[in-house]
């Protein structure tokens, strides 16, 4: 079995992917509406959707909940970019945690719109 994507449920779902976007340098695959449904790539296999929640599954975000359940990461290959893509994100306004070393690797962490946790680092065993 192979995983075939993750799927990101946002009430402002053309605000996270474009987030994920200019930040991330995701690419933008299928877009089906403004706030409806945007398939992302980062070019390596990875595919990232983004849709608003779907109601007959509860209807949950981490926005409407107030809460992050859940987290994303993202590995670079060297420490240096970890620092280029903090100073990129801090910038954007968005809520920023400056790298550290955590858990045995290099990161820093940004709440991204639609109240995502998105983890960014460098793991030399990697």
């Amino acid at each position: 079995m192979r995983l075939n994507h993750i799927d990101l449920y946002s009430p402002v779902v053309a605000e996270t992917a474009s987030f994920l976007i200019d930040h991330f340098g995701l690419t933008l695959v299928e877009k089906r509406g403004k706030d409806a449904f945007y398939r992302l790539t980062d070019g390596f296999g990875l595919v990232l959707v983004v849709s608003p929640p779907i109601t007959a599954l509860g209807g949950g975000d981490q926005l409407n909940l107030g809460a992050q359940t859940y987290h994303i990461g993202f590995l670079l290959p060297a420490r240096a970019e970890v620092d280029d893509a903090y100073r990129r994100v801090r910038g954007s306004g968005a809520q920023v945690i400056a790298p550290e070393d955590r858990h045995g690797a290099y990161v820093f962490y940004v709440v991204i719109p639609g109240n995502i946790l998105v983890e960014v680092g460098h793991r030399a065993d990697v």
